[in-house]
């Protein structure tokens, strides 16, 4: 396979992966808001519900987009970047601007997940159609 093919297939991975793990992570953001509502959770449980729903968000990505199964950690690092950007500047649109902030342990976090989740997801068994 030509180096300039394979770029282009880890490239899609990857965004396939954040676009993924973005519709995850919104879903399950606005699920926790209704919990959070009914319930009238402290500001610790929403920390912890937010590294959760991204960490989450960031395995079920990664593991459903990947289809190369090559270079795991590398591309799962990158999507964890990617992810990160992009969930601060949703949320901060979200928001109107007003309180776009960007946490360092949540990027560890959600880097660190992307590592492990991208090892799992080209070591997993793939079903090929057709063959059996």
């Amino acid at each position: 396979m030509k180096n300039s093919e394979l770029i282009k297939k880890d490239t899609a991975d990857i965004l396939r992966a954040v676009l993924i793990a973005l519709l995850v992570a919104l879903t399950a953001v606005l699920v926790f808001a209704l919990i959070v509502r009914a319930a009238g959770l402290d500001g610790t449980a929403l920390t912890v519900g937010n590294y959760v729903i991204k960490a989450v968000a960031m395995l079920t990505g990664v593991c459903l987009g990947f289809r190369e199964r090559s270079a795991g950690a590398v591309k799962g690092g990158i999507a964890g970047v990617l992810f990160t950007l992009v969930t601060v500047f949703v949320f901060a649109a979200a928001d109107g601007f007003k309180s776009a902030s960007f946490n360092f342990a949540d990027f560890i976090t959600t880097v660190l997940t992307g590592i492990i989740a991208g090892i799992i997801a080209v070591n997993l068994p793939r079903k090929t159609r057709g063959r059996r």
